[in-house]
């Protein structure tokens, strides 16, 4: 027989948590949305792992509007006018629970990178410390070593001439290579023994793949990969094999960091410094801000956002310029007015106002991270497009595929490749346009969050476009095929892009 109190216990549970889904209901009753989205985390969970996610929220946008619920506490904004407000240079709005999802769980502790620090003040004190290492004015520094991987994709190039080659693959092979020698002095040679000799991108690609997929439920994602119970017994054999893809990538980072020590304590330098140089030195000059965990992290991040992001970029650059001749045609009259020289010079390039805008075109149709970019909306409130009132502590965020596409700010046609919108038109005078257009882009991210290695990849993009656009013929081998740019966290083509490649 259940005891009077045992029942009255039930169903004071009951009624609480029913009062909590009401009240969560509620708080958000003006923004529209699918149904099951009010009240739980599951429905858009199902949509990350079933997927594509992407083209379902763009559709979503479309029927409510540009305000959407997508979570009991989650609204996904497509006006390019709420990135200003929501993603602020003063930080106001911080990183929801939902980048959590990125961390590891090793040997009882849990370990991140910068893109995880949900804490403001933390994140601003990490970038002051090492700031230096991404300025525009040094960029110089990791020329050379973009060089050097120029090169060997030109001669990779040069040995798959007339063959079918799968365009993202190489390109990842590239930025590996490139990746790896700016930041670690390494040159491990993907593009000559044509593999991922160290298998980091798989590492990558399976971190940001569970990022991903647990996004929408990071509390369920703790819960099972980050709990402190799994570390003994038969749990923690199940945790080893569960968290593997998220802490293979967190063991890159020290693996890195402990070698270069052994090398300085051996008194082996650099040739000149790479960006490991530049975090250690950053961290013993600031050890409060870059402590030994936070060194490790800077150097996971680099490893997982320099693996994929760059090498998609590329990829759509150059697909965009297959299926678009006229943009291609233009391209090459103004790569050759400019009178390259070989290795391209950044200082050549830089300003090349076709380039850039080819190069923002590509990135404002097919941005590199494809995924949510959530942040919390602070105690006060804000208001947002149409002067709705969002309350505190609401998530909040946005995906380039659907921001990008606003008409009103990025013009007619928007799902067409058309870098020309990026420039002054016939009788524009001010760049109003233009400026809102650059506001609304969430390519880099935005605010106090942006990327901190943008200007190094806008370097590298800026020397490898023209090179391999001047030097080769790309075509695809089915003239037909159309290609699809919604994996995952990371916007690289659902099907292989074949293409063939023949000398200039």
């Amino acid at each position: 027989m259940v005891s009077p109190l045992f029942g009255a216990a039930v169903a004071a549970i009951v009624f609480y948590a029913a009062f909590a889904v009401i009240a969560q209901y509620g708080k958000l009753r003006h923004i529209k949305g699918p149904f099951p989205a009010a009240f739980t985390n599951l429905w858009r969970t199902k949509i990350q792992f079933v997927g594509p996610f992407q083209p379902t929220l763009h559709k979503l946008h479309k029927k409510y509007g540009s305000l959407v619920r997508i979570g009991p506490n989650t609204i996904s904004f497509s006006d390019p006018r709420d990135v200003a407000t929501v993603f602020s240079p003063r930080g106001s709005f911080p990183k929801a629970d939902s980048y959590g999802t990125a961390r590891a769980f090793i040997n009882g502790e849990s370990v991140g990178s910068i893109m995880t620090i949900q804490d403001e003040e933390k994140s601003k004190a990490v970038r002051r410390a090492i700031g230096n290492a991404f300025i525009t004015k040094n960029m110089q520094d990791y020329e050379e070593d973009i060089d050097i991987t120029i090169n060997a994709l030109v001669e990779s190039l040069r040995r798959h001439a007339g063959t079918p080659i799968n365009l993202f693959e190489q390109m990842q092979l590239f930025q590996l290579d490139t990746m790896l020698k700016m930041a670690f002095g390494e040159n491990p040679g993907h593009l000559l023994h044509e593999r991922d000799v160290l298998g980091l991108s798989m590492i990558a690609n399976q971190r940001m793949w569970h990022w991903y997929a647990w996004q929408p439920v990071p509390y369920l994602e703790r819960f099972i990969f980050q709990n402190p119970l799994w570390s003994t017994g038969l749990l923690g054999l199940l945790a080893k094999l569960s968290t593997t893809p998220p802490s293979q990538w967190a063991r890159e980072g020290p693996v890195r960091v402990n070698a270069r020590r052994d090398l300085i304590k051996q008194g082996v330098t650099t040739s000149h410094p790479d960006l490991l140089d530049k975090y250690m030195a950053a961290s013993e000059k600031h050890p409060d801000a870059i402590p030994p965990e936070t060194l490790t992290g800077l150097a996971n991040s680099t490893i997982a956002a320099g693996a994929d992001t760059t090498s998609s970029t590329i990829t759509t650059i150059i697909y965009s310029l297959m299926k678009s001749p006229a943009a291609l045609d233009r391209l090459l009259r103004e790569l050759r007015d400019a009178r390259l020289s070989f290795p391209v010079r950044y200082s050549t390039v830089e300003s090349l106002p076709y380039l850039d805008a080819v190069i923002k075109e590509a990135m404002r149709m097919y941005p590199a991270f494809a995924a949510m970019l959530e942040r919390v909306v602070p105690p006060q409130g804000c208001t947002l497009s149409g002067g709705v009132h969002i309350p505190g502590g609401t998530v909040v965020g946005c995906i380039g595929q659907v921001v990008h596409r606003n008409e009103e700010i990025y013009g007619a046609e928007p799902e067409r490749f058309r870098p020309e919108r990026w420039l002054l038109e016939d009788g524009e005078t001010g760049r109003e346009r233009l400026a809102a257009m650059e506001r609304g882009s969430v390519a880099w991210s935005a605010g106090s969050r942006i990327c901190l290695g943008r200007h190094i990849a806008e370097l590298e993009l800026k020397k490898v476009i023209p090179a391999v656009i001047s030097l080769f013929d790309f075509k695809l081998c089915d003239p037909n095929f159309e290609a699809k740019f919604d994996m995952g966290m990371m916007d690289g083509p659902r099907t292989p892009i074949m293409v063939t490649v023949h000398e200039r």
